[in-house]
């Protein structure tokens, strides 16, 4: 028995245990693919500075870390992008490395901004995909056209983290080829519960609009958003690695989902959008 199957069997015997003490959700009957769709690797605009000491999401993320929590809790592979920078395309070439030397574990997203990289993101973005094999675009804001349209062409996903969710619902009725993965279930750390309310209500108007799970804090809308879409809309993921895996993971678990559900919401529907 390998590590991998080892950890699988211990969840299933831990999860077991649980049900017959009543103490804990239930996970799914069979070891099923796990994957994180959200979580950060690499180094930031303020790394190698400490006069002073740069904020944890401009500095460095460890992926041994993160790595590390999978082997943890048994995630199979974790999507990973930059932390902030200006412009990205070093840290792009950085994630597409570390995707090399870890292959198995982890899918790499590019990360770019509409303004800084505006007129280049087109070039920037066929590269990382065609040749660096980057798998999806990751970005904080609005969409722009530019990036829109060369989603389209390569075929990928784009996972954002807008202003409001309103401020990107034009560019995602726009464009229903495109598939657009809001983050945070549309608002980080439910700062606004009223912007997770209007993600569950566009993710069940709009066929192309996706949910991550992903830094929620209030579990309600969570809850909401199981009842009220279906389990294909909604995809596991953690923010990682300053917000903790384990954490979000058992969310998940706390929303009791049939089997054949959470297994889509914690792998099976990214894997779907990304043609794995």
């Amino acid at each position: 028995m390998n590590r991998r199957e080892f950890v699988n069997r211990g969840l299933l015997a831990s999860a077991s245990f649980a049900l017959a003490s009543g103490s804990l959700p239930a996970g799914p009957t069979r070891p099923s693919l796990v994957i994180d769709a959200h979580c950060h690797a690499g180094r930031g605009l303020n790394y190698g500075q400490n006069d002073p000491p740069g904020d944890p999401w401009t500095t460095y993320n460890d992926p041994q870390g993160t790595l590390r929590r999978m082997e943890e809790v048994g995630i199979d592979q974790t999507i990973i992008f930059p932390i902030n920078n200006t412009t990205y395309r070093g840290a792009n070439e950085e994630i597409a490395g570390y995707v090399k030397k870890w292959p198995t574990r982890f899918i790499g997203f590019a990360k770019h901004d509409a303004g800084t990289e505006a007129g280049q993101i087109r070039a920037l973005l066929r590269h990382e995909v065609q040749e660096l094999g980057l798998k999806g675009l990751k970005l904080h804001g609005v969409p722009s056209q530019e990036m829109v349209e060369t989603a389209e062409e390569l075929g990928i996903p784009i996972l954002y983290h807008p202003p409001t969710v309103e401020a990107s619902l034009e560019v995602v009725r726009a464009h229903p080829k495109v598939l657009f993965i809001l983050a945070h279930l549309g608002c980080f750390a439910s700062q606004n519960w009223r912007q997770h309310v209007q993600a569950i209500d566009a993710a069940r108007q709009i066929p192309n609009l996706y949910l991550d799970t992903s830094s929620v804090v209030f579990g309600d809308y969570l809850e909401q958003a199981a009842r009220a879409l279906p389990a294909e809309k909604l995809i596991f993921g953690s923010d990682g690695p300053l917000v903790d895996v384990r954490v979000e993971l058992y969310k998940i678990r706390l929303l009791k989902l049939p089997p054949e559900k959470e297994a889509l919401v914690l792998g099976g529907n990214i894997r779907r959008l990304l043609g794995l």
